[in-house]
């Protein structure tokens, strides 16, 4: 995306924050807001929990023998999650960033890339069945009856999305097939390329319950930030049951990743947020001063985050392995 288009865009999701603050009570908002106090801490630490798990996903899909330490894969979670929730840089790219830091303390560099392929893929298909999950809630509300078509299509989503992954990822046929389709087009660039990644995913463990805890540990991940809207809710005075807290992130999500020519999903998150707070049960300004807060942890976990970033450019770990 070119450098103007992304800062149009952002213009255009802050136009949109601007809007409904405007036509907000800003008074109710932020006396909402200012409940939280000391307990926006608790917040912080339920993300780091999270990031924590989502490291784990990733972690597991290395070679148990070969894979650096935990406490060394951390850290680029973090990297990774901070660039793509505080830069404009689309919302892949920390993915990237943690994949060549990867390379740097893996003895087999292809596994970086390789790695992230498949953890990305895997968070993805957990999404999207967290997104199911978020439907079916609000087609249930009573106030979702036109969402019944949303839940239908998540739910083709989720087979057409599995075999796709697992004949790109694990059986690979897919890749070989589009390899040689590239070779007999005289694409040699392509064709190596693709080979090369056929090459690193078969360096990763791949057996199918090293794949399903990945999997589980994502949609696990999911369901915690789904607990973290419920601890904000709550420490802003306003608790919900967890099913609404489910309701506003799983969708809240989807609307950002829909948005995701918008960097970091600017106005589209809290768009969706006003959106679905009667079905959560909640006033406007209740899920304005949520999505607000929501930008604020972002920032909070982000910003160290990229200093961390800078940290580990300026230096070349040695390869470590080990549990």
């Amino acid at each position: 995306m070119s450098r103007f288009l992304r800062l149009f865009t952002l213009l255009l999701g802050l136009a949109i924050v601007a809007w409904l603050l405007a036509r907000a009570d800003l008074a109710a908002v932020f006396a909402v807001i200012g409940n939280i106090g000391w307990g926006f801490v608790a917040i912080l630490l339920a993300r780091a929990v999270t990031v924590a798990v989502d490291c784990a996903a990733w972690q597991v899909l290395l070679p148990a023998g070969e894979r650096p330490h935990f406490v060394s894969m951390l850290p680029l979670r973090w990297i990774g999650e901070s660039i793509n929730t505080t830069l404009p840089a689309g919302q892949v790219g920390g993915d990237v960033i943690r994949a060549r830091l990867l390379q740097q303390r893996v003895a087999a560099p292809a596994r970086g890339y390789a790695s992230v392929a498949v953890d990305f893929c895997l968070s993805l298909f957990a999404q999207i069945l967290f997104t199911l999950l978020g439907f079916a809630l609000l087609a249930g509300s009573g106030d979702g009856g036109g969402a019944w078509w949303a839940v239908a299509a998540s739910a083709a989503a989720v087979p057409i999305f599995a075999i796709a992954s697992w004949e790109l990822l694990v059986r690979r046929r897919l890749l070989v097939a589009t390899e040689s389709w590239a070779a007999r087009l005289g694409w040699r660039r392509l064709a190596s390329g693709l080979q090369q990644l056929r090459a690193a995913l078969a360096l990763l463990a791949e057996s199918r319950t090293t794949l399903a805890l990945s999997l589980s540990l994502h949609v696990t991940s999911f369901l915690m930030h789904a607990g973290e809207v419920w601890l904000t809710l709550w420490l802003m005075g306003a608790a919900t049951g967890f099913g609404a807290s489910v309701l506003l992130e799983s969708l809240g999500l989807a609307a950002r990743s829909a948005a995701f020519m918008i960097p970091s999903g600017w106005g589209a998150q809290e768009a969706s947020l006003v959106a679905l707070a009667a079905s959560a049960g909640l006033p406007v300004e209740t899920a304005l001063a949520l999505g607000l807060v929501k930008r604020a942890r972002e920032f909070a976990v982000g910003l160290p985050g990229l200093v961390a970033w800078a940290l580990a450019e300026r230096r070349r770990p040695e390869i470590v392995g080990g549990d």
